[in-house]
């Protein structure tokens, strides 16, 4: 079996290394290293085309929503404030299932990487997501007993 296809898991909770035109602070504040631990446009398109001419389809992973806390540093306002009791407690979690603005984000994000990846597949993951913040946060919970 030949397998042909780059599963490429660019970003995760730790980092946040894909360079975003339309969301440059991303890997600006959330990656290892801005100034060399980031795959810059040119870094990606050379990857692509490495591939694509050795048969190679590239598939961009963004693991969402769990996995995401790179993305706060950037963008605190993605991520879901846990709490302690009635009180926020300073920890995030994943992004905020009940925010229009993750979804406002999210559709930008989605654009840019579909005009980026010329691969009809992208991975936005879904597993491995800590649910213990979203249940500690009484926003969220009134939200899931409303649906």
């Amino acid at each position: 079996v030949k397998m042909n296809v780059l599963h490429w898991h660019l970003v995760d909770d730790h980092s946040f290394p894909y360079e975003s035109y339309t969301f440059p602070k991303l890997s600006a504040r959330g990656s290892y290293s801005p100034s060399d631990a980031v795959y810059t446009q040119l870094d990606i398109k050379t990857v692509i085309e490495y591939a694509r001419s050795r048969g190679i389809r590239v598939m961009p992973e963004f693991d969402t929503p769990g996995h995401t806390l790179s993305w706060g540093q950037g963008y605190p306002n993605l991520l879901t404030q846990c709490y302690s009791g009635d009180k926020p407690n300073g920890h995030f979690g994943p992004l905020d299932p009940i925010s229009n603005t993750t979804y406002d984000f999210m559709e930008l994000l989605v654009k840019e990487v579909a005009h980026v990846f010329p691969d009809k597949a992208v991975h936005f993951g879904g597993d491995e997501v800590d649910f213990k913040c979203w249940a500690s946060n009484p926003k969220i919970q009134q939200f899931m007993q409303n649906m």
